[in-house]
């Protein structure tokens, strides 16, 4: 409880009390009248001996109404207040944001990061619900759920003040996305379930949720607050912060020209005025290369149907000779508010040219389009040839598989392109008449294999029909069911076109060309696709490793090192990832050669992230939740003063009434 004015009502009190009381002791003077008797007029005689000099002061209801009311009107001129948080009872969620955004330091003037921030009033939050007396919440139940890309519970409910506090201040910052929905499914589902030793009723009310975070949360749209709960938002940051970061970072080797590589990266701001930025390109460390001319990056705009957004500028780095494998960053020159999303980066593998081969090499347009290719290999195999391979294990040599229209039994471990029937492999079934006259409906184009692939005019005559089961990604979908799938089975990596390209008009197409060569390099150099490909926060690395490496280790960029051991089929998990950066893989080879290095490139690209303007409130389903300042989560006062006046004119009523009931009395 705080005070506002305790002086100015204690005054009062000291001279109103001691005023009254006096009252109660003076001697009335009153007009002697002559009567012939008393003894009917105790009461008046009573009267006369209450305010004789110095007489004992009689217990008195009037006089105690009086004092009360004194009392009240003393106490509210102090104006009270108290914590309305701390006097709720039952049990409390803190939820704290432990995003990229949060990571921005506008907190406060001791540049602080919004993490930081949040964590410091988050303990006082945890205070205010433990301060005890008479309005404290010394009995409160408190859990710390953390989020980000995934929730983690800190703590599961607690009343231990301590302990709630170290789960707190135990919170590290992380780069990944804000999504909030695992850390209300989780808090959800510890409130349902009742322990028998809480002696907790299942009717019980939910618990009351307290979000500490920006407000840039990615998944708020889908989200809606059930019945019975309630939200309480703690805004953190300044709504003036304003970012530039990359969006995007692409490198490719030209298909006539493997030993050189040129990167793209796209800027995006989102202020709503123009940025001006020096962008930078770097090869294994060194500076490669810096814009010639700041890049100007457009203001952010409002859009009626897509909202806010971002302004955009796409920027080319010339091409550079690069035959050897490459970490490559590019990277905004100078300071702004979000720091991880300033540099991007791929490790590219080397140039080398692919081994292939082709089995059903009686299809004459996909062994022109092989043979122009510039692959180290091209082997035309039957088959038998083929069975011959697989059962001999010799099918692991090659990068990659053709399969035009050939059954085959088991498919041994390898990198497959197959096309028409269904290779006998998990996940992938063909059922029914083949589908005539079939179009497309959607594509994945954002996927490595239908780079350059327009598919609008694809008309294909005999479609396999086909279902797909776990690990299955369908690519190119029709009316009659999926065109274009890719199957992931560990040991086992398979792009299946559902069709034979003589079955449709696709061999006329330049797509089909296109199509050729992306997968033919996305699956030859699959071994190295996390390590060429940039991942995101939240993600976990995979990747194979020779067999029988030992000693395999991680370097994270905060030169965190840990252990690592293989999957039985000799790939390596770890996650998920926390930070952005190079992440480091050693191993020692089978042979006891050097030890070996790969570099796997985490980049934190998301558009919601680089938002870091915090946003004034949020929306979950219909119900809007105002925020509130950050000090918010220390005591919320709440003014008693307002009560403590209606209980005096209460009282005050009631004591006039028994003033005249006396009056009348007497």
């Amino acid at each position: 409880m705080s005070w506002l004015t305790p002086i100015f009502g204690g005054v009062v009190l000291g001279v109103a009390v001691p005023a009254l009381i006096a009252l109660y002791f003076l001697r009335l003077r009153r007009s002697s009248r002559p009567i012939p008797s008393t003894m009917l007029w105790k009461r008046a005689v009573e009267d006369v001996r209450a305010n004789a000099p110095f007489q004992r002061l009689r217990l008195n209801l009037l006089l105690l109404l009086q004092l009360i009311l004194l009392a009240l009107l003393g106490v509210a001129l102090m104006q009270p207040r108290i914590d309305a948080g701390a006097s709720r009872g039952g049990r409390t969620v803190i939820l704290l944001d432990r995003s990229a955004s949060m990571g921005v330091a506008d907190g406060d003037d001791d540049d602080r990061s919004r993490l930081e921030v949040a964590r410091d009033a988050a303990i006082e939050r945890i205070q205010a619900l433990h301060a005890g007396g008479l309005f404290g919440g010394g009995g409160a139940e408190i859990m710390v759920v953390a989020f980000a890309d995934d929730a983690a519970i800190m703590t599961p409910f607690t009343d231990s003040e301590a302990t709630a506090i170290a789960a707190v201040r135990s919170i590290e910052p992380t780069d990944g996305r804000s999504v909030i929905g695992p850390a209300l499914e989780l808090a959800r589902a510890y409130t349902t379930i009742v322990d028998p030793d809480a002696q907790t009723a299942p009717g019980e009310a939910p618990a009351a949720l307290e979000l500490w975070s920006d407000g840039r949360i990615a998944d708020l749209d889908g989200q809606v607050l059930r019945a019975g709960e309630s939200l309480e938002f703690h805004r953190v940051g300044r709504s003036d912060s304003r970012n530039v970061g990359i969006a995007a970072v692409a490198a490719e080797r030209p298909y006539d020209d493997p030993g050189r590589i040129q990167v793209f990266a796209a800027i995006e701001n989102d202020d709503d005025e123009p940025a001006v930025v020096d962008v930078q390109l770097g090869v294994d460390g060194g500076i490669r290369a810096v814009t010639p001319e700041p890049v100007e990056v457009p203001p952010a705009r409002n859009d009626p149907q897509a909202g806010r957004v971002p302004g955009r500028r796409q920027v080319a780095f010339p091409a550079f000779e690069q035959v050897r494998d490459a970490v490559i960053e590019v990277s905004i020159v100078g300071d702004d508010a979000l720091g991880c999303d300033d540099v991007a980066a791929l490790v590219v593998p080397p140039a080398r040219r692919l081994r292939v081969a082709l089995v059903g090499s009686e299809g004459f347009v996909l062994r022109s389009l092989l043979e122009g290719m510039p692959l180290d290999e091209l082997d035309l195999l039957t088959a038998e040839d083929f069975r011959t391979l697989a059962a001999s294990g010799a099918a692991a040599d090659y990068d990659v598989i053709v399969l035009h229209d050939v059954e085959v039994d088991d498919l041994p471990p390898g990198r497959y392109l197959s096309f028409g029937t269904v290779p006998t492999v998990e996940g992938l079934r063909s059922f029914g008449e083949p589908a005539e006259g079939s179009l497309v409906r959607r594509t994945r184009d954002d996927h490595p294999v239908l780079r350059f692939v327009n598919l609008d005019q694809l008309y294909v005559a005999r479609l396999r029909k086909i279902t797909t089961g776990a690990g299955t990604a369908v690519l190119v979908d029709s009316g009659d069911g999926p065109m274009v799938v890719e199957l992931d089975r560990g040991s086992i990596s398979l792009v299946h076109v559902a069709f034979d390209p003589l079955d449709s008009n696709w061999p006329y197409l330049r797509s089909f060309v296109n199509f050729i060569s992306n997968a033919i390099e996305h699956l030859g150099t699959r071994g190295d696709a996390l390590t060429s490909q940039g991942l995101a926060p939240g993600e976990a690395i995979v990747t194979r490793l020779d067999p029988g490496a030992t000693d395999i280790r991680i370097r994270t960029p905060d030169e965190v090192e840990e252990s690592l051991q293989p999957e039985p089929d000799g790939s390596i998990v770890w996650g998920p990832i926390r930070r952005t950066g190079l992440h480091e893989i050693s191993w020692i080879p089978a042979d006891r050669g050097p030890r070996a290095r790969r570099f796997v490139a985490v980049n934190q690209l998301a558009s919601d992230e680089r938002r870091v303007a915090v946003a004034d409130d949020v929306r979950f389903g219909v119900s809007t939740i105002r925020g509130q300042a950050t000090d918010a989560g220390g005591p919320r006062w709440r003014d008693l003063w307002p009560w403590l006046l209606a209980a005096f004119a209460g009282l005050s009523l009631l004591e006039w009434r028994w003033w005249q009931r006396q009056a009348g009395a007497g």
